[in-house]
């Protein structure tokens, strides 16, 4: 059976595919904080962005409802001087977890925690990128 969905995606916002690295730690439960490690950041590759939420892909089998911190740098090549580079650190609450295979997991993240200034950032570095996807 296929799982894939077709059909219109039903998000708030639209999210745009990326490969980026991110680096997280949990915040809450405590004890799946101390099975990844209290206090130490893991990295992950960030699968997916938008000013909401993202997917992220990482070797840890984290359930939903947990809380984790999240650190990441959005690039703006159009962008000079200071206003190039935006680092973000965002709380989010994992919503779902899928099993891509071994030891590798998607998980979908809301962002619970999240100033105006990233917000804004995020959905305009998704809106340029949209506009400027090649035609094939």
């Amino acid at each position: 059976m296929n799982n894939a969905y077709s059909g219109e995606d039903r998000r708030r916002s639209k999210r745009l595919d990326v490969a980026f690295i991110l680096t997280y730690q949990i915040n809450h439960p405590l004890s799946l904080r101390m099975i990844t490690g209290a206090g130490i950041e893991t990295i992950a590759l960030m699968l997916n962005l938008s000013e909401n939420g993202m997917a992220v892909s990482t070797n840890y089998n984290i359930p939903a409802a947990t809380i984790i911190a999240m650190k990441f740098t959005l690039i703006n090549l159009e962008a000079q001087g200071d206003e190039r580079t935006n680092s973000m650190k965002i709380t989010g609450e994992v919503k779902s977890n899928v099993l891509l295979g071994k030891n590798e997991y998607r998980l979908g993240i809301h962002f619970t925690q999240i100033n105006d200034q990233d917000k804004v950032a995020i959905a305009n570095f998704v809106k340029m990128a949209s506009i400027k996807k090649p035609q094939v």
